[in-house]
């Protein structure tokens, strides 16, 4: 039976996502009660027979259900398999995941000269944890800008800047390159312990080369490289495949895709030493999930791709269709940001940017996130409107987040419902001087509504904004 389970597990990483989505874990063959559906597996505890042997289920040996659930194990072979990855561990939310990779990766290193190497944008939980992480334990943390040459809105200025890896002096002051930060290091004779990637970043959606990610790691002896993969999730890309050794998910957010789970979850591309010190911190850390939570995350599986994909046609659509009704009623005086947008308008550095997320997406999904920057335009419409230029702005997009029909100004993402907030006012302190995201950006989470429906109701939005900031519409 076990040779026939492996047999069974090695064709079902071959699968195709939709099939092995739906079907991966049932194919197992292996569970007692024949279920169609994966059972829940609530107990806590499992008898020894009477050779006082422990019990042994799929490819675990079950003792106690803190590190060992039928349920969990069953959700964790179908995401190993569908990132392709040796192995999947499972944790209570996203943020227990990443504790893990700094405990498995960070302190397991005896390198006392060791760093992190973490993106100066991404989500803002994650990099503050790390700081806090690295400096209660005297760790240095490396930040460095996501190395695209992509025109993004600049976070000092609100303006339009263009990113280069050699720029100098430029209204976006660009920081190092992941590249350069790490060859910086090793020319003073440290080596990154942890290499952290968010791509896409949030919520900017900058998407790094991760091919050339590893090649910077592994040329610097880097430890560690580990991809927070939430937003584009396997159906889009899979990182383990560039050399990547760990994915890190939210899964939360896409995997789960019905709002009702707290979940993380890592996957890994070898079963080495760090990864046993990382399932040792989820043993002994407490950070385990439990059966219902992974029997709903199960569940919210099985439609992934059908999910992801209406929602980056959708997303792309938006983008596209958006931006267009921007430049007829503001023109110059808003982005859009979306990882597969291109329009005729497109400059050098952002195709360049296209070619990396297409190679990164080969399969042309781009995922269901983007983002509106709106600049201070209202002087060049009324010269009279006067006031603070942030406070402006940000009134504006507080406004449109909570005026959009069939939007839902709420935080996280992912889901099936479309969500949109402003991410300035949930992120910065008020009056912050050098703000990490720009006080005209919001962010919006795509949903499986119909996409018109969500256009119109952008555009409405809009003009609610428009008129309770200024008290009058724009004419087109």
């Amino acid at each position: 039976m076990s040779s026939l389970v492996a047999a069974l597990a090695d064709a079902l990483a071959m699968l195709d996502h939709g099939t092995l989505l739906v079907r991966g874990a049932a194919d197992a063959a292996d569970d007692p009660s024949r279920s169609v559906i994966e059972p829940i597996y609530p107990s806590t505890t499992y008898a020894r027979d009477g050779a006082h042997e422990l019990p042994r289920f799929r490819d675990r040996t079950l003792c106690y259900a803190r590190p060992d659930n039928p349920s969990v194990r069953a959700c964790e072979r179908t995401l190993r398999d569908l990132e392709r990855g040796s192995d999947c561990a499972l944790f209570s939310s996203g943020m227990a995941a990443v504790n893990a990779v700094l405990e498995g990766a960070v302190r397991g290193t005896s390198d006392a000269s060791s760093f992190v190497c973490s993106p100066s944008r991404g989500y803002f939980a994650v990099r503050a944890r790390i700081r806090e992480w690295c400096a209660a334990r005297g760790v240095e943390v490396v930040e460095y800008d996501p190395d695209v040459p992509y025109v993004i809105c600049d976070v000092d200025g609100h303006t339009l800047a263009r990113r280069d890896e050699d720029a100098k002096g430029t209204a976006h002051h660009a920081g190092r390159s992941l590249k350069r930060a790490l060859e910086e290091e090793a020319a003073r004779g440290r080596k990154a312990a942890l290499v952290w990637v968010e791509s896409p970043a949030n919520p900017t959606w900058d998407v790094m080369d991760l091919e050339q990610v590893v090649a910077a790691a592994r040329a610097c002896d880097a430890g560690c490289v580990c991809v927070d993969s939430t937003v584009l999730t396997p159906i889009c890309t899979k990182p383990l495949s560039f050399g990547v050794d760990v994915v890190m998910h939210s899964a939360t957010k896409y995997l789960n895709g019905h709002g009702d789970v707290v979940a993380g979850a890592l996957v890994t591309r070898e079963c080495d030493d760090r990864w046993q010190r990382i399932l040792h911190e989820r043993k002994l850390g407490g950070a385990t999930m439990g059966s219902m939570d992974a029997y709903l995350l199960s569940r919210g599986m099985r439609t992934l791709e059908l999910r992801v994909r209406r929602q980056s046609e959708s997303a792309m659509w938006i983008a596209h269709e958006f931006e267009q009704y921007l430049r007829s009623r503001i023109p110059h005086g808003a982005i859009v940001l979306y990882p597969g947008l291109q329009t005729d308008t497109t400059t050098e550095s952002k195709n360049a940017h296209y070619d990396v997320v297409n190679r990164m997406c080969p399969n042309g999904v781009y995922g269901g996130m983007l983002s509106l920057v709106f600049f201070d335009f209202l002087p060049h419409l009324y010269p009279e409107h006067t006031g603070s230029n942030l406070s402006r702005v940000v009134k504006f997009c507080k406004v449109m987040a909570v005026s959009c029909d069939h939007w839902t100004c709420a935080t996280s993402l992912g889901g099936f419902e479309s969500l949109i907030e402003h991410r300035y006012s949930v992120e910065c302190a008020p009056g912050e001087k050098e703000p990490h995201v720009p006080g005209g950006l919001l962010r919006l989470s795509v949903g499986l509504e119909t996409k018109e429906d969500l256009l119109a109701g952008l555009k409405r939005g809009f003009d609610i904004a428009l008129m309770d900031v200024v008290g009058a519409s724009v004419s087109t």
